[in-house]
């Protein structure tokens, strides 16, 4: 079977309010958030076949908003796309990082826009061009719990328990909450069988600060420790790595391939967090983790709130790549557990605490407001 060229006719945008449940409102530096707000993207052929693909941005992660990523793509990028024919997306995504430098989130919502449209195209699952082994058909999630007093961290952790999630990710290293006083609290209560991790995203201003700080929620089982040091010091990552014996995930100071490249020298990880927003595309996302599964290292899904169309993508990465053992790493997909309703036409299900991987051509979802 010859593949199909892309030549893109059209490319649209839509900027789109996702109401947050009330139970999980956001509390963050940058305020209260009871919505979030990002970009569609839709790309169509000659045919009238479309591909989808979402911008979750934020000013706070990667200095982009929706409106932001919505004047790249309609002024910069369309004009380069529209009317052009590709062999591979990836073709396309390295004329727009020839184009704009950085805007990791505007970039990543065309070319898995693309890569949806490629699969279509070709009446195709997009595993089946890029995948390694037989997809996976569920994959467990993995809850993020936002930096709360105790009695709240509880509730929260408690309800998501409920919902069948078993591993749970606490936000850590806010001066105004004990942390330790929060995790024994989930503790004493759930018990043991919950997986505990902790994500300080990048909070520890030094190793020493970084080090201590985890030595004392050891005595909680924590499995895994995110980013406890500030994005711009691989190196100081790197330190904290080799004086805790629990595995260390790499998540903001790896954006790029380059990114990557310096923290493999220094082996400053165990697990990678990938997600094609944060990458710069598909494209990105599925080479770094290939690369990172060369170093001898894991992969997990990584998220900046993508709704259910975002996560689509992502889940099909985890599914179809071994260099995610989803089987003992659990991944980020907030979607099913945060937002009022879903992104998409067949919402993305959570039973037992696993997400289902979406079926069907492309990515195998399709948002509800195209419709």
């Amino acid at each position: 079977m010859n593949t199909p060229s892309l030549r893109i006719k059209r490319l649209e945008t839509r900027i789109i309010d996702h109401p947050i449940r009330q139970d999980r409102i956001i509390v963050s530096p940058g305020g209260r958030h009871d919505t979030s707000r990002y970009l569609l993207v839709t790309v169509n052929d000659d045919e009238g076949m479309m591909g989808y693909g979402e911008a979750a941005t934020t000013f706070l992660w990667s200095g982009e908003a929706a409106e932001t990523a919505q004047w790249i793509v309609e002024r910069l990028f369309a004009p380069r796309l529209i009317g052009h024919t590709f062999d591979h997306p990836g073709e396309a995504l390295a004329l727009l990082d020839a184009t704009v430098y950085a805007n990791p989130f505007a970039k990543a919502a065309v070319d898995t826009a693309l890569w949806d449209l490629w699969a279509r195209q070709q009446s195709v699952p997009a595993t089946r061009l890029f995948g390694d082994r037989e997809p996976v058909k569920v994959i467990p999630t993995r809850a993020s719990i936002g930096t709360y007093p105790p009695e709240e961290t509880l509730r929260i952790a408690s309800a998501l328990w409920q919902e069948g999630i078993r591993t749970l990710k606490f936000k850590i290293g806010s001066s105004d909450f004990d942390d330790v006083a929060r995790l024994r609290a989930v503790r004493e209560v759930l018990g043991e069988e919950p997986v505990f991790t902790v994500d300080a995203n990048g909070g520890y201003q030094s190793a020493d600060a970084a080090v201590a700080a985890i030595e004392a929620l050891l005595p909680f089982n924590v499995t895994m420790v995110e980013q406890p040091t500030p994005r711009e010091h691989i190196h100081m990552l790197a330190e904290v790595r080799r004086r805790i014996e629990v595995p260390i995930i790499a998540d903001e100071c790896i954006f790029t391939s380059g990114d990557l490249d310096e923290a493999l020298d220094c082996d400053a990880f165990d697990i990678l967090s990938i997600y094609p927003g944060k990458n710069g595309g598909f494209t990105h996302a599925l080479a770094m983790a290939r690369t990172a599964q060369r170093a001898g290292k894991s992969c997990s899904i990584g998220s900046n709130g993508e709704t259910d169309l975002g996560q689509g993508a992502m889940a099909c990465l985890a599914a179809g790549l071994s260099a995610f053992p989803v089987e003992r790493i659990a991944c980020d997909f907030p979607a099913v557990y945060m937002y009022e309703r879903s992104s998409v036409v067949n919402p993305l299900q959570l039973r037992n605490g696993n997400i289902q991987v979406p079926q069907g051509v492309g990515f195998g979802v399709e948002p509800e407001s195209f419709k």
